[in-house]
Parts: C-alpha cells; sequence; structure tokens
C-alpha cells in the first residue's frame, strides 16, 4: 500500500517554520558572540602580557640618547587575575652596567613612562602613561621618606574622566657606584577601573566589525594575521 503523502503545508506554516529557523539562527549567532566576548576580555587574565618603557626627557619633552637614559621590559601581573583589587602590574631590570635606565638629579630632566599590552604600543594597547616627573622632585621624595622608592601618577586615556582618575605606579631605586638605578615598577590599578579599560577597547573593536573594518583594539591580532598570511 502506497504511502500517504504528506500534505502541503499552508503559507501559515511555512511562514512559522522560518520565523521558527530565523529565532535559532539568531540564537546560536548569539551564543557565538557572547563566547567569542568572554574569550576576548580574559576575565581571569589568564593571558595576560605586556611592556613598559621608561625614559628621560628634558624640559621640551626630548629623550635624551646618551646611557642610562632608556629602557623597556616585559611586565607581569603579580595580582590574582580573576578578582585582585587593585590589579598590579610588575617589570623588573636587573643591575646592568650598559643597560639601565637611572633618575639623575638634575635639573630639567623628568623621568616619563608608559605601559601597554601585547608586543607594540599603539593608542588602543595602551594601558597608561606616565606624568613627567622631575628627577630632583623624585629624589627629594626618596629623602623624605628614607627609602629608595618614589611614586608617580599614571593616566589611562581610555577611562572616562581620565585626568581626575590617575593611578599610582611605585618606582624602586638602587644605587650603584654613584647612579641611582631603576630596578623595579609596580603599577597598581583599580579592578573597576582596569574592567573599564577593557570594555571601552572592546568597543572600538565593535565598532570596527560593525563599519567592515574587521575590528579595531585587538593588541595586535592584524599583525598576527599579516604574518600568517605571508607564512602560507
Amino acid at each position: 500500500m502506497a504511502a500517504e503523502a504528506k500534505p502541503e503545508k499552508t503559507e501559515a506554516e511555512k511562514e512559522a517554520e522560518e520565523l521558527k529557523n530565523e529565532k535559532k539562527a539568531e540564537e546560536k549567532k548569539k551564543k557565538e558572540e557572547e563566547k567569542a566576548k568572554k574569550k576576548w576580555f580574559d576575565d581571569a587574565d589568564e593571558d595576560f602580557c605586556g611592556f613598559m618603557s621608561l625614559m628621560i626627557v628634558d624640559s621640551d619633552g626630548y629623550a635624551k640618547k646618551t646611557k642610562g637614559m632608556d629602557m623597556k621590559g616585559p611586565m607581569y601581573m603579580v595580582s590574582d587575575g580573576a578578582a585582585a583589587d587593585p590589579v598590579v602590574l610588575e617589570t623588573e631590570f636587573a643591575m646592568n652596567p650598559l643597560f639601565y635606565v637611572q633618575v639623575p638629579n638634575e635639573e630639567s630632566l623628568l623621568l616619563f613612562g608608559q605601559w601597554w599590552i601585547g608586543e607594540k604600543p599603539s593608542t588602543l594597547t595602551t594601558i597608561g602613561s606616565a606624568i613627567p616627573k622631575a628627577c630632583q622632585i623624585a629624589h627629594r621624595d626618596m629623602e623624605k621618606s628614607s627609602t629608595a622608592e618614589f611614586s608617580m601618577d599614571v593616566e589611562m586615556p581610555l577611562l572616562k574622566g581620565a585626568p581626575s582618575r590617575l593611578v599610582k605606579a611605585t618606582i624602586s631605586t638602587k644605587e650603584q657606584k654613584f647612579i641611582t638605578k631603576v630596578v623595579k615598577v609596580r603599577l597598581e590599578v583599580p579592578r573597576a577601573s582596569w574592567k573599564e579599560w577593557k570594555e571601552h577597547r572592546y568597543r572600538f573593536k565593535t565598532l570596527g566589525k560593525n563599519q567592515g573594518g574587521g575590528g579595531g583594539g585587538g593588541g595586535g591580532d592584524d599583525d598576527e594575521k599579516k604574518d600568517e598570511e605571508k607564512k602560507e
């Protein structure tokens, strides 16, 4: 006995099925986007890495090019990435006779610093930039506190109201042959500011995607893609 042919669906049933499939597709897309966003945010900062640099500049902002006037080093998160408040980032420098950054007790010289994620600094990978501090004031601060440390204010430009929400960097020094050398830099960022910084970077990524540019603020994603294409 031949199987009975299924009755053809009505227009209403076809429309309902189409809407159902569209809803499923939207839900799947939303889940994928949420998964990608969670991976990008890296809430526990398990993949965190970056660099920071220090340099001596003159009163006009020009970098000094002689020995002991600039240094760059890798930055590590030493606090609990998932819950610590503040978030603490540290960089250490060895007592090196050639490659170091000093804090000269000289007039018209200032210390400047930058912090960023990934390998290269850019507007969207920058965590913060120090407000340049006169080296003589740094020496006076160390004398007053009877320690080998002084602090600097750091501005995080991607925070709303950044000028009034400066964070603190502590610079530790050690004297070697009458030269005051930087041996450690500690940056402390309130967790609320750290979260807001990530969220604003993500807005740039979303904006780029919505405008068809593939996203911005990925911390070097574009360079990595270009390198992969060259290898192929």
